[in-house]
């Protein structure tokens, strides 16, 4: 029943059932209902493994919808009160290694490139 309420409320036209908006008001509430079940049945792992992949899921998507629109994103995620952080800009080689001093340049790399091919034979 809820699942239904919270689909119609995020689709995008009234034949709507792939958009990202609708995919995740659903599994929002799958999700949700399924921690709900955890808490009684702790033991319970094939739907423990079950939850996880829904989740993964949703988080995907949530991924797929902050790259696209993210506008609707955040209107997503805040009226359905789901904690996602949106993807981070991937960094460059030199931008992630920045904060770290460079290496002092070896003074016998060939040799030691000579040195490993003769150990290898």
């Amino acid at each position: 029943m809820r699942i239904k309420e919270n689909r119609e409320k995020h689709r995008r036209h009234e034949t709507d059932t792939g958009s990202p908006e609708y995919q995740v008001a659903g599994l929002t509430e799958r999700i949700s209902y399924l921690t709900k079940h955890l808490k009684v049945h702790p033991k319970d792992f094939s739907t423990r493994r079950g939850l996880v992949a829904l989740v993964n899921n949703r988080r995907r998507l949530l991924n797929y919808l902050f790259k696209q629109n993210s506008a609707s994103y955040y209107a997503v995620v805040e009226s359905l009160g789901i904690r996602h952080r949106p993807p981070a800009a991937v960094q460059t080689r030199a931008e992630q290694y920045a904060r770290f001093p460079p290496q002092k340049e070896q003074k016998n790399k060939k040799r030691l490139r000579k040195d490993r091919k003769t150990f290898r034979k």
